[in-house]
């Protein structure tokens, strides 16, 4: 690998994430590019007359180790990509920072090793997994790491509970390596039916997978047909309207995901759908009309 070549190789890696010296020149030996960490320690140098001016190569420490990463000034992108043909909105991005870099990397290394982790501090509830708002000592078999909706979730196994859950990686406050945890076949197999049963990441109300119908308008359903929601989607035709077929749980993200049609949808199945739908139109109007301050609420 020549060094041009090596330095473009190095910060599309501290690009994607914080890397130690050790986990760098691993991942130029997988290229069949020798090096050391003298040469590595150059190529920073070299590396920092590469970037762009909204670019920075960056370090920081934890447990004893010393992370290279590359930081990228939004402020600064958004500027420096205005007269571009392709524009990013940013909408649904999640905001980047070492707090979550330094948990991908944790929790990306547990799956690697088969580790589980220990979250000894996680707030908030963003897919319904921490509805009770637990914050304490959760022992998790970490087995995937989902990107959805342009944000980081990290899927997995609660050991304690016997459970599948999803939480976002922002949620996560303080994690670190745990002891060596065997990872069954079958918590895999687990772990991927929950995954598939969920209309996105959000928990469902229950074990149970509904089909769910809805009428839906021409011309959303021109879009909805082009685009990917959940890999039971189905469309057909019935009595000169669209219909469209999902088979999947209820859950938060699903009424959600139905509200933002606003009136070009209708649910025709099934009734449980249909009164969670007519209750929160209901709850919505209610807190609209009402004086009182705003208190967070999961129907489900």
């Amino acid at each position: 690998m020549k060094q041009l070549e090596r330095l473009l190789f190095l910060i599309k890696a501290l690009k994607a994430k914080p890397c130690t010296t050790h986990e760098l020149l691993a991942q130029l030996s997988e290229q069949n590019s020798n090096s050391s960490i003298r040469q590595l320690q150059r190529d920073f140098k070299e590396i920092a007359l590469l970037l762009s001016n909204n670019e920075t190569l960056k370090t920081f420490r934890k447990d004893k180790l010393k992370y290279f990463f590359i930081d990228i000034s939004e402020n600064d992108f958004t500027s420096a990509n205005e007269n571009k043909i392709y524009k990013n909105t940013n909408f649904y991005v999640q905001s980047k920072s070492k707090h979550i870099d330094f948990n991908l990397n944790t929790i990306e290394n547990a799956i690697k090793e088969s580790k589980s982790i220990v979250i000894s501090d996680i707030i908030n509830d963003q897919t319904g997994d921490n509805n009770d708002f637990e914050t304490k000592n959760i022992f998790f078999q970490p087995i995937q790491i989902l990107i959805h909706r342009d944000s980081y979730y990290v899927g997995g196994y609660n050991i304690v509970k016997k459970c599948v859950q999803i939480f976002g990686i922002n949620q996560i406050e303080k994690v670190k390596l745990s002891s060596y945890c065997e990872l069954f076949p079958d918590v895999v197999k687990l772990f991927n039916e929950e995954l598939s049963n969920r209309f996105g990441v959000t928990k469902n109300i229950d074990s149970n997978t509904y089909t769910i119908v809805i009428e839906v308008s021409s011309v959303l359903a021109g879009f909805l047909k082009n685009n990917y929601w959940h890999h039971s989607q189905k469309f057909a035709k019935k009595n000169g309207n669209t219909i469209m077929y999902l088979k999947c749980g209820i859950n938060r993200e699903l009424m959600g995901w139905l509200f933002q049609w606003m009136y070009n949808i209708k649910i025709i199945e099934p009734p449980l759908l249909k009164e969670y739908y007519k209750a929160a139109l209901n709850e919505i109007i209610f807190i609209d009309e009402s004086k009182k301050s705003l208190v967070y609420k999961n129907i489900f």
